[in-house]
């Protein structure tokens, strides 16, 4: 199972959200290749970036940090505001390996089966949600959408891959919603990485013991804060402890 590291972009600086409210920040570093270059030396092979400032802006507006962190020679998957053919395509040009879709699993379907068929398996559909239904516009709108439902109609579309957000969970370090992987892993055979809650070594474990089918998990405060290690959570993540 891979482990993301994350690295959350706002205002140029590295930070963390509490259940996706920007007006709930904490700052951890002011400088994201900094960043990188940490989670690299302690054994990241992939790092999962969000460019908060283009999930509200719709584009994104980071491209050329994130272009600094994938020379650095560690895999990258990135997020925010990637919605339309042109900027995949110049992310893709920056070296980024995996491409996160959010707002346009709902709004734009047909640019989703696109980009599917153009980019396949690089395209990870990212899910978020709170109380079983997907939220948009970078978590600021909820919609009546259905997680389940949404995944069906992705699978039509050709999604290849998942990234699922409890909203609820996501900086509070309160444990992952073990519960909705559980279902996810019944209702659909797409690799799934997990996000939100991680806070101990424990949560990683429960999540491994789902299969191979949760190919990665994302972890952010927890990491920052210090409560886990990453060469930890590295060494659990692929069954090793």
């Amino acid at each position: 199972m891979i482990v993301f590291p994350a690295i959350d972009i706002l205002d140029g600086k590295v930070v963390r959200l509490r259940q996706g409210r920007l007006d709930a920040v904490t700052v951890y570093n002011d400088d994201p290749v900094d960043q990188a270059k940490r989670w690299i030396d302690q054994g990241a092979e992939w790092l999962h970036v969000v460019d908060l400032d283009g999930a509200v802006l719709g584009e994104p507006a980071n491209l050329g940090v994130v272009e600094r962190i994938a020379s650095l020679g560690v895999l990258v998957q990135f997020g925010g505001g990637l919605r339309s053919m042109e900027v995949l395509d110049r992310v893709a040009s920056v070296g980024v390996k995996r491409m996160v879709l959010g707002t346009t699993l709902v709004t734009k379907p047909a640019f989703v089966a696109e980009a599917c068929d153009t980019y396949g398996s690089a395209i990870v559909a990212g899910i978020d949600a709170r109380d079983g239904k997907v939220a948009i516009q970078g978590w600021r709108e909820g919609t009546e959408y259905g997680v389940l439902d949404l995944i069906r109609d992705l699978e039509l579309l050709g999604v290849k891959r998942l990234a699922y957000t409890d909203i609820s969970k996501d900086g509070m370090q309160t444990g992952v919603n073990y519960g909705a992987y559980r279902a996810l892993v019944g209702q659909t055979l797409l690799p799934i990485t997990a996000s939100g809650g991680v806070s101990s070594l424990d949560d990683i474990r429960d999540l491994h013991e789902l299969g191979p089918q949760i190919e990665g998990v994302i972890i952010g405060r927890a990491l920052y804060e210090g409560s886990l290690s990453l060469s930890d959570a590295v060494r659990v993540g692929y069954g090793e402890a």
